[in-house]
């Protein structure tokens, strides 16, 4: 009856054959699997990576336009950069305190 609708029969093959098949064919596809979740990681960490490249220059250009708007007010242009530096250090300094000490949560 098999033959009848096109499926050819298996040649009769041991337990231990198909036992040994299947170890080897799982072992491949979990590598395969790995192998195609490190490109896919390493494609998504090369985008963000560009991302993040493109928000810190953009991070720059906002900076020296703070920094050319108060010269424009009037403080001297070594000042000026001095203390938007300055600010932008304590801002990284908070950042960093927050990241190494987190409020634990209160008891519920």
């Amino acid at each position: 009856m098999e033959r009848e609708r096109g499926i050819k029969a298996m040649p009769d093959r041991s337990l231990t054959k198909v036992v040994t098949d299947l170890s080897h064919d799982a072992g491949l596809l979990v590598r395969q699997e790995i192998a195609l979740a490190k490109a896919q990681l390493k494609e998504r960490a090369i985008r963000f990576g560009a991302a993040g490249f493109l928000a810190y220059l953009g991070a720059l250009a906002l900076l020296a336009a703070l920094v050319l708007g108060v010269i424009a007010l009037g403080v001297a242009a070594w000042l000026a950069a001095l203390t938007i530096g300055a600010v932008v250090l304590l801002g990284a300094f908070l950042l960093v305190q927050r990241a190494r000490h987190p409020k634990k949560a209160p008891p519920q």
